[in-house]
């Protein structure tokens, strides 16, 4: 091992060191003070990609943007598929290319691996309709990460573990294989999961690491409560992150009551990498303002990132739909939300028989149904008038304790009834309703993520 990559691996720790330093500041300060350091920064980052983006100094001279006077608004919003089409152009480091990454991409399944030597790359699930490819440097990849060590509230050698995709190029992947090299195993003492190794190997390997900081997709984790509750998983961790998508009220409470520890849902995306946190009772998700500067749309919110310059993202349009929430006693200096974040796809609509058109997001369904007990629950338009939800259900024990029910049988018939008055109270009385308890069986953990559920009728969560 060489002395300058002994140096450049120990700067990764002083980086994150800075970074962990910089959020800490950034909490002491008022609304007015982030505001005007945002702008600044933003104003700095519109001079750099005035001078090193050709697709953004185009749009700069066509719109007549001043780099010492402008704001985010005065750009106009970047879409993912602007982003594809405009790629070489939007970068700053002119030896990245589209046709390079995607040739490197297919000889270099891992994240570990790094393009032109210094990139992270990042994929997109596709679940829009097309991957998306996007680059962070290792300094990007740990300012994000950062946040995370924050609310994580790590000490020296805390057993961690990550359950997901290992050897792919995604961003909790790249995070975690980060905290998992030299030297941060000083710090961390991380263990991490490929979720294609067969399921009785990953819950063999928890049990013998014991860790007390879980990372995973929400999913993976509603797995590990079946096991505990089953017998076969023995930890006590203090810490379940949930990432990748949404943690429901229904869910979060499945989870606390199983491991009794501290619950983080974390927002985050393979463009930017985390956006905000809600931990335990807080009902909220707190954006991460510091570095990120959110414009919250009705069909859609724009995110402008102020750290990441390789691949500058001004104005990013995602189809989040984020809710601002008012909390009246905050619990950190930034925008809090529901952390019922949906997507403008996760609609679902049906005629109400006067010719009109009602559309429900399935991600608010529980607003007016108590899904207490309900470990996971789908929706599919079957026809033109027909809801079809199916719903599998905790261990009767654990029903009576989360819902108060003494079956799953009454359960199903509360639901029924709930549904029902639900759909009726939005004008939705002519929609013919099928509600079925659904089996399991034998489905691996993996198979649980939906990747295709926004393009199709059909919402699984």
């Amino acid at each position: 091992m060489t002395a300058s990559y002994q140096r450049e691996k120990l700067m990764i720790l002083w980086t994150l060191a800075q970074a962990i330093k910089k959020r800490r500041h950034t909490l002491r300060l008022t609304l007015e003070e982030r505001e005007m350091r945002n702008l600044d920064r933003f104003r700095q980052l519109a001079s750099f990609v005035k001078e090193n983006s050709p697709w953004y100094r185009r749009i700069m001279e066509e719109n007549h943007i001043d780099p010492a006077r402008c704001r985010p608004e005065d750009f106009p919003v970047l879409t993912s598929a602007m982003l594809r089409e405009n790629f070489d152009e939007i970068v700053t480091d002119r030896s990245i290319t589209k046709s390079g990454l995607e040739a490197f991409i297919k000889t270099s399944p891992s994240s570990k691996s790094l393009y032109l030597g210094k990139y992270h790359v990042v994929l997109s699930s596709g679940s829009s309709g097309v991957p998306g490819m996007y680059v962070h440097t290792t300094d990007e990849v740990i300012n994000g990460m950062s946040y995370g060590a924050l609310h994580r509230k790590i000490k020296l050698r805390t057993r961690t573990s990550f359950i997901g995709p290992v050897d792919t190029h995604d961003m909790g992947a790249a995070v975690m294989g980060l905290m998992s090299n030299w030297p941060q195993r000083l710090l961390f003492n991380t263990r991490n999961f490929n979720i294609a190794m067969p399921w009785p190997q990953v819950i063999a390997g928890l049990n013998e690491h014991q860790p007390k900081i879980v990372s995973a997709y929400k999913h993976y984790l509603m797995v590990l409560a079946d096991e505990a509750r089953a017998g076969r998983l023995k930890i006590r961790p203090i810490l379940l992150e949930s990432g990748g998508e949404p943690l429901f009220p229904h869910e979060r409470e499945i989870l606390r009551s199983t491991f009794e520890c501290e619950i983080a849902n974390s927002y985050g995306s393979s463009e930017v990498n985390l956006m905000g946190v809600a931990l335990n009772d807080w009902d909220s998700i707190y954006l991460f303002e510091d570095d990120l500067i959110f414009e919250i749309g009705s069909e859609s919110t724009c995110v402008t990132n102020l750290f990441n310059r390789s691949m500058p993202l001004i104005r990013y349009s995602f189809d989040d739909i984020l809710i601002p929430t008012n909390v009246p006693h905050p619990r950190m200096p930034f925008r809090s939300v529901s952390e019922r974040i949906g997507r403008s796809q996760e609609l679902i609509s049906f005629e109400t028989g006067d010719g009109d058109a009602r559309q429900f997001r399935t991600v608010f369904f529980d607003d007016g149904v108590d899904l207490s007990g309900v470990k996971r629950i789908q929706f599919q338009k079957e026809d033109a008038e027909t809801l079809v939800v199916r719903v599998t259900f905790v261990e009767e024990a654990e029903l009576k304790k989360l819902s108060g029910t003494n079956s799953r049988t009454e359960k199903l018939r509360q639901l029924i009834v709930s549904i029902r008055r639900h759909l009726d109270d939005n004008q939705l009385e002519s929609v013919k309703l099928k509600i079925s308890e659904a089996n399991e069986g034998k489905v691996k953990p993996e198979s649980r993520i939906v990747r295709s559920g926004r393009k199709e009728k059909l919402v699984l969560r």
